[in-house]
C-alpha cells in the first residue's frame, strides 16, 4: 500500500529538495514560518532526523549527512546538544502551531518550532499566560494547566526553569522593558532585517492590529493592571504538570471557544468557593 502524504504542487525532487530546505532551517534557528502544509510534512522529516541523531552511530551519521545541504554546519548540533536534550523524550521532538495567515494569498499558515528549546513558543505563551492569571487573581484554568504539563514533562527541571521564567518576565513587565516575544523566521531570510517579506517594524504594526481587533475583556483588564506578582504558587505548577486533562477540545467558532473556556472558569470558580 503506498504511503499518503502531500505533494505540495510540486515534482519529486522539487519537494524533496524543499523540505530539506526546511528541515535545515529548523535545526538551525529551531523556529521556522510557512504554510501549514509544508509545516506538517517536514515535521515528519524533521522527527526522522533528530531520531537518527540519538542514534549517533556511523550509519546514522551518514544518512542524516545526505539530508543537510550544509553538513558541515549542523551536524555537530544535530549529534551533540539535540542528542543529549531529546535523550530521555521517546517522540515528539517537533511542535507545529497555527498562526494568523502572513502571506497575502490567506494561505494558512504555521510555526514549526522544536519543543524544550529556547525558541519554544508555547513555554513562551504559557509563561505569559501563568503571569497574566496571577495578575488578575484568576484560578489556573484547564488549558493553561494542560500546557504546563506539556512544556515540564521532559524538560529538565522543567518546574523550576518555568516557575523562573514567570519571575523574570514579570519583573520585565513591571519595569516596562519587555521585549516582543521571540518570532519564528521564514525559512530562507531572517525576519530580523529589512526582506521582500517586509521589515520588523512592519510586522510589529501588523502584531498591534491583530492585538486590537482580537481584544476582550480580560484583554482590557491586563492593560490596566500595574504590576504583576512576582511570586509563583510553585504547588499549583506542581499539581498541573502532573496531572492528566481530558476533553479540552472545543470545535465552532472563536467566539464559541471562549463561551465555553469562560464556563469552565465559571464552574472552577464556584467550586473553589464552595470548598472554602
Amino acid at each position: 500500500m503506498a504511503i499518503k502524504y502531500r505533494h505540495l504542487s510540486r515534482s519529486s525532487a522539487h519537494r524533496q529538495a524543499l523540505l530539506r530546505n526546511l528541515v535545515t532551517a529548523l535545526i538551525e534557528h529551531e523556529a521556522i514560518s510557512t504554510s501549514f502544509a509544508k509545516a506538517k510534512e517536514a515535521q515528519r522529516l524533521a522527527e526522522k532526523l533528530i531520531t537518527l541523531g540519538k542514534k549517533n552511530t556511523g550509519a546514522a551519521k551518514n544518512k542524516a549527512q545526505q539530508i543537510f545541504y550544509e553538513p558541515h554546519k549542523h551536524m555537530d548540533k544535530l549529534f551533540g546538544p539535540l542528542r543529549l536534550r531529546y535523550e530521555s523524550r521517546p517522540g515528539g521532538y517537533t511542535r507545529v502551531l497555527k498562526q494568523e495567515p502572513t502571506e497575502k494569498d490567506n494561505a494558512p499558515s504555521a510555526i514549526l518550532c522544536l519543543v524544550d528549546g529556547p525558541r519554544d513558543i508555547r513555554f513562551d505563551m504559557t509563561v505569559r499566560a501563568i503571569a497574566r492569571e496571577q495578575a488578575l487573581e484568576m484560578p489556573m484554568r484547564e488549558m493553561t494547566a494542560a500546557n504546563v504539563r506539556k512544556v515540564t514533562r521532559f524538560r529538565p527541571d522543567g518546574i523550576d526553569v518555568l516557575e523562573q521564567a514567570v519571575k523574570d518576565f514579570a519583573t520585565h513587565k513591571n519595569a516596562g522593558t519587555l521585549d516582543r516575544p521571540a518570532t519564528a523566521t521564514k525559512p530562507d531570510v531572517l525576519r530580523y532585517g529589512k526582506d521582500k517579506y517586509g521589515s520588523l517594524k512592519d510586522q510589529n504594526e501588523k502584531d498591534e492590529e491583530w492585538d486590537e481587533d482580537a481584544a476582550d475583556e480580560d484583554d482590557d483588564a491586563w492593560e490596566d493592571i500595574p504590576t504583576v506578582p512576582e511570586t509563583v504558587d510553585r504547588e499549583a505548577l506542581k499539581y498541573a504538570a502532573e496531572r492528566k486533562i481530558s476533553g479540552l477540545r472545543v470545535g465552532g467558532s472563536r467566539k464559541a471557544r471562549r463561551a465555553a473556556y469562560k464556563r469552565r472558569l465559571d464552574r472552577m470558580n464556584s467550586l473553589s468557593s464552595s470548598s472554602s
